[in-house]
């Protein structure tokens, strides 16, 4: 069956023919109101979705195009010492379910007496001796993810699903055949970005897990009992993305985000996985006029018109102090060896002082002597103690109070081969 018939054949039972022609006209004639309409609304509501084969009770929420399902209660924070304002925070989030519709070609459903809809979500499986054939005149692969709203009047449900279908036709999966997040066994229960996303929202600060294909990556993670091999921080230079890291051969360096693209390195690795460090306004209000302070003993020049209540002109100069901070370590630490500290790992001691003038780092020990160098992190653990699996969502990482790493999200390239 051809993708067209295919979709045509959902099309006519979701909506007679003459219905579906007259949206699809309105739309294009108003294709720009339609989508700020739908990027400024938010729709929320609880719902039942159903996953290997039984069904899970959530709260859904659609916005920017991205459908989501998550628990009712599923952050928690251990406090360790209230005393020193010491947070370690585990992080147990989990969606239930998640798909960007920009990140995938897909169909809705409705059955509206059983308050009831249906999400056909694409994809292919090339047979293993036939990989050359990639024509996209047959579906290989589909998967039906099914969804109930059983507590919501007829109206709200009917709201709610008129704004899925928004959702969809406005998406870039509608206009495109996007088909390899649908190939991964659990890509509705993981956090997904385009990679294009990523580059605009990734900023000084936040890390990338990564998860490698090699015996060794795969040793490490089951000595380790981590999910993830390889840590590494993003720095962001005006506007150009850069990765720090230390690897085996290079030691540590700082890289253009754009290598990963040019050169494919991201096809080295099962997963690349993106964390945003959030820092909430006190935070930042601290960290800016610790940093002024620091300049007035220094008899350096201060902008004496800060505001510092004006939450725009607050983030610029954190950012501005932070990334100067940043690139004062990278300038400190840039192409030293790779090491791993046997005796270092072992060692049940604070942050030593000499986390700064190391002869060798690992990539955890070099973030976490990164993050101690940025005041972002306490003293309370040696940084050679912390492993890749301690700055993923199971791991345990010691915040200083309004720091913390946001959820898990895997960069898709699919849509650099379209």
């Amino acid at each position: 069956m051809s993708i067209q018939v295919f979709l045509d054949s959902i099309k006519d039972s979701f909506y007679p023919q003459k219905k579906v022609n007259r949206i699809l006209s309105i739309r294009e004639k108003n294709f720009i109101q339609e989508y700020l309409k739908l990027n400024s609304m938010s729709i929320s509501s609880s719902c039942d979705v159903k996953t290997d084969h039984v069904y899970k009770s959530g709260y859904l929420t659609l916005k920017n195009s991205k459908l989501s399902i998550n628990q009712f209660q599923s952050n928690k924070t251990i406090e360790l010492n209230t005393e020193n304002n010491i947070n370690a925070y585990v992080d147990y989030y989990y969606p239930i379910f998640f798909i960007d519709f920009n990140m995938v070609t897909a169909e809705l459903i409705i059955h509206k007496k059983k308050q009831k809809f249906r999400l056909i979500i694409l994809g292919k499986n090339y047979e293993k001796n036939n990989l050359e054939d990639k024509s996209n005149d047959h579906i290989y692969k589909y998967r039906i993810v099914k969804f109930r709203m059983p507590y919501e009047s007829s109206e709200v449900f009917k709201l709610i699903c008129e704004g899925i279908n928004k959702s969809i036709i406005l998406s870039n999966g509608y206009k495109y055949n996007i088909f390899s997040i649908n190939l991964r066994n659990n890509f509705c229960n993981e956090y997904f970005v385009d990679y294009k996303e990523f580059e605009k929202r990734a900023n000084t600060g936040d890390i990338l897990l990564f998860k490698g294909y090699t015996k060794g990556n795969k040793f490490q993670r089951l000595v380790t009992d981590a999910e993830y091999d390889h840590v590494a921080a993003l720095f962001r230079d005006k506007s150009e993305l850069n990765v720090f890291e230390s690897m085996g051969k290079d030691g540590v360096k700082l890289r253009p985000w754009d290598e990963f693209l040019v050169y494919y390195w991201y096809l080295l690795y099962d997963k690349m996985t993106w964390r945003k460090l959030n820092i909430d306004k006190e935070a930042m209000k601290k960290y800016v006029l610790k940093q002024i302070e620091e300049q007035k003993d220094n008899n350096d020049s201060i902008e004496n018109d800060f505001d510092i209540n004006d939450t725009k002109l607050l983030e610029q100069k954190f950012y501005f102090y932070f990334n100067k901070k940043f690139k004062k370590f990278i300038e400190k630490t840039e192409n030293r060896k790779y090491n791993f500290s046997k005796r270092g790992f072992f060692c049940k001691s604070k942050m030593r002082k000499n986390y700064e003038n190391r002869k060798g780092y690992s990539c955890s020990e070099l973030i976490a002597s990164l993050y101690y160098y940025n005041n972002i992190i306490t003293n309370e653990y040696e940084a050679s103690n912390y492993l890749p699996g301690n700055f993923s969502r199971k791991g345990i990482t010691y915040f200083i109070e309004g720091f913390k790493l946001g959820a898990e999200f895997i960069i898709d390239f699919s849509s650099s081969f379209i």
